[in-house]
Formats: C-alpha cells, structure tokens, sequence
C-alpha cells in the first residue's frame, strides 16, 4: 500500500530553454505525510509542483503519483459566472454535488453554496478553492502558496482548517511556500530546494501547537533561513 501511494521524484530534470531548473532532483514522499517546499524565486518549487499536478510532461527522469491528485493555487481561480457549489464541483457529474455541498460544510461555507463568487471574502474564496481540490478526494494534495494573499488572521485561520481536514482525510501534502513560520507550524518534513536541487531536507520535531517555542524547532527555524540565503538575525 504505501508503495502504491508513495510519491516518487526520480532523477528529474527540467530545463527552460539553457536554464536548468530541475537538476537530477530525487525526493520521495510518504503516504499521508505533509511536506512544506521551500526556495528562492527560480529555485524550481512552482515547477516541480506542475510537474507532480501533471502540468507540464516536459522533463526527464521519473515521476510515479497516486491515481488522484488536486492543486490549491495562491488564487483562487473560481469562475465569477457560476455558484460556489458549482466551482467546487467543476468538471464532475451531477452525482458530485451532495459530495461538494458536504465539502462546502467541511470547510465552513454551508450558506455561501448558491452565492457568487465575487461575494466572497478572500479567506472564503480560499476555503472555496481547498473544497473544490477535495471534493475529488486526492491521494496528493499539491498546495501552491494558497495563504500568502491574506491578512495574517486569516491565514492562521486557513492554517488550523488545512490542518484539520488533512487530519480528516489523510491526503500526502506538498505546500510551496515561502513562508518559513508557516512551513513549521504546518509541515512534518521541510525541504528547500536550491538551483534545482535539494539543498536542505529535515523533519519537523514537535507536537503541533507546542513546536514554535521549542529548542529543537528555533534551532531549525534558524537552519532554514540559513538554506534559504537569510540573516537570522533580522528574519
């Protein structure tokens, strides 16, 4: 079982046009595991994540992923001419739209099923995207920076909920991010990727809700700032 889920980056590469994005990159992620991705603009995060959501097929090297993935990008991309149940059911027969409403409720939008997009706060078109990639019940949940737009209340708020439906329905997450406290307060495992290839890989030590403050997660607070090229001293 784990190895039928199990997602496989083998050896991958990726070049735009004598830019080598991707360089032999390897990575393996475990079933069910969250998984924050870190880098520079143009260290390849955005690029492996089209590769994994089957967005680009360009590239050399080997990818194996589960049979059911979704993306959450940092817009929301809702059609503003369809209801919310409508966008998050998008592309799926009419038998999907119990399962979308039931998704809506998950994620705190039960009332906002028939409204328009454009009535939305961000939060909520937001929580609207995150129902729409799960209403199709991913193996690999593909998050690409989805926070980074809203106000800070919003974004913990979005955090608390992503953690709870992933605890609720056990997808593997990968989340791009650049965002180093979101990455720990969320993430089992912090990579950083670096001109292409790995350059920094860690768990996260600590229970959820008690790590930030802990010894063990200010010293690899401080490890990825540094892999990310930033003076921990002003970060």
């Amino acid at each position: 079982m784990s190895d039928q889920r199990a997602v496989v980056v083998d050896g991958v590469s990726k070049d735009f046009g004598a830019h080598r994005v991707l360089d032999d990159l390897s990575l393996r992620l475990e079933p069910g595991s969250f998984t924050a991705l870190l880098g520079a603009s143009g260290s390849g995060k955005s690029t492996l994540l089209r590769i994994l959501a089957g967005l680009d097929e360009e590239f050399e090297g080997r990818v194996v992923v589960p049979p059911r993935v979704s993306v959450a990008f940092q817009e929301p991309r809702l059609l503003p001419w369809a209801s919310v149940l409508d966008n998050v059911v998008l592309g799926l027969d009419k038998r999907a739209r119990p399962l979308g409403a039931q998704t809506l409720a998950e994620v705190g939008l039960a009332e906002k099923s028939g409204a328009w997009p454009l009535t939305l706060s961000g939060g909520q078109a937001q929580r609207a995207s995150l129902a729409r990639a799960l209403v199709r019940e991913p193996e690999l949940l593909l998050l690409d920076e989805p926070f980074g737009a809203l106000d800070a209340l919003t974004r913990r708020s979005m955090h608390q909920l992503t953690l709870d439906l992933w605890r609720a329905h056990a997808p593997t997450v990968l989340l791009v991010t650049h965002d180093v406290e979101e990455a720990l307060r969320l993430a089992d495992r912090v990579v950083v990727l670096q001109g292409g290839v790995i350059g920094f890989d860690a768990e996260v030590p600590e229970d959820r809700g008690l790590r930030m403050e802990k010894p063990a997660v200010l010293h690899l607070r401080r490890e990825l700032y540094g892999a990310l090229g930033v003076d921990v001293v002003t970060a």
